[in-house]
C-alpha cells in the first residue's frame, strides 16, 4: 500500500504516455507512481488502441470526428489495461469515482468517454491529443498539478537570445531524443502528440492546444533519465523531470 495521503501533499494528475505500452520502463513507472503519498490519476494515452483506429481509418475512410471518438475509447482501453497489469489502480469515470478510489488508498485511472461526451466544448481534431485531455482532466479535478510521462526525454529550452527569438535549430535542443517508427497520417486525430521530431522543440513534445488547457497548472515532463529517482522523489511528494514553462516553450517553438 503507498503510504497514507497528507494535508501537505497537492493532488496530483499523471498523463502516462501510450507510446510506454511496449517498453519494460512502463511497469516501473507504474511501481514509481505507487509511491506518491497524495491522491493521484493517472490519465492514459491511447497506445497500440490508438494505433489500431489510425490504421482502420485509413483503409475505412470514416470520418474524424468518428476516428476522435474512437480515439478516446482506445484511451480508456489502455486505462483498462494498466488497471489490470498494476495492482491498486481503479478505473474512475467520474470525478465521484476518482475520489472514492483515493479515499481506498488507490490510484484513478480516468476513464475518458462519459466526462468528454458530455462536454461538446472539447475539439474533436487530432490537434486535442490525451496531452491537452489531461490538462483539461486536472482543471476539472481541482489538480494544480500535471506530470506528463514521455517515452523520450526533454529538457526546457534556454531563454532565446536578446534581440529576438531563438532559431528553428535552437528550439530543436528541447526534445533530446527521437521515437523511431513511421509517422501516423495526419487525417487521423491522435491520441497522443506526434512522435517526437516530426516538430519543432516543444511544438513536437505537446500538442498545439496543450497551452490553453495547462494554464494555471504546475507542470512537469519526464522521460527515460527521470525514471531512475522516480521512486524516491514521488515518495517524497515531490515530481521527477523538467518543469515546463509553456508560455516560454511555445514562443520558442512558434
Amino acid at each position: 500500500m503507498p503510504p497514507s495521503p497528507s494535508a501537505e501533499t497537492r493532488p496530483l494528475v499523471v498523463k502516462l504516455g501510450g507510446s510506454l505500452a511496449a517498453s519494460p520502463a512502463l511497469r516501473r513507472w507504474l511501481a514509481a507512481l505507487r509511491r506518491y503519498p497524495g491522491p493521484l490519476s493517472i490519465v492514459p494515452g491511447g497506445g497500440p488502441f490508438a494505433d489500431a483506429v489510425r490504421s482502420a481509418q485509413e483503409a475505412l475512410r470514416f470520418s474524424d470526428a468518428a476516428a476522435h471518438d474512437m480515439a478516446i475509447m482506445a484511451m480508456e482501453q489502455y486505462g483498462r489495461a494498466l488497471c489490470d497489469l498494476e495492482p491498486g489502480l481503479r478505473p474512475a469515470a467520474t470525478l465521484r469515482e476518482a475520489t472514492a478510489a483515493h479515499a481506498q488508498g488507490a490510484i484513478a485511472v480516468w476513464s475518458p468517454v462519459a466526462m468528454t461526451r458530455a462536454n461538446p466544448q472539447i475539439p474533436a481534431s487530432w490537434d486535442m491529443t490525451s496531452d491537452s485531455l489531461a490538462a483539461w482532466y486536472a482543471h476539472e479535478a481541482g489538480a494544480r498539478a500535471l506530470l506528463l510521462v514521455k517515452s523520450v526525454d526533454w529538457r526546457a529550452s534556454p531563454p532565446p537570445p536578446r534581440g529576438g527569438r531563438s532559431s528553428a535549430a535552437g528550439a530543436r535542443e528541447g526534445v533530446k531524443s527521437r521515437v523511431s517508427g513511421a509517422t501516423p497520417p495526419r487525417t487521423a486525430p491522435r491520441s497522443d502528440p506526434p512522435p517526437e521530431g516530426e516538430g519543432e522543440g516543444a511544438a513536437s513534445i505537446v500538442d498545439p492546444c496543450f497551452a490553453q488547457y495547462a494554464r494555471g497548472l504546475d507542470v512537469y515532463i519526464a522521460g527515460p533519465a527521470a525514471l531512475r529517482e522516480a521512486p524516491e522523489t514521488f515518495a517524497r511528494g515531490g515530481l521527477p523531470g523538467a518543469r515546463f514553462d509553456f508560455t516560454r516553450e511555445q514562443s520558442i517553438a512558434s
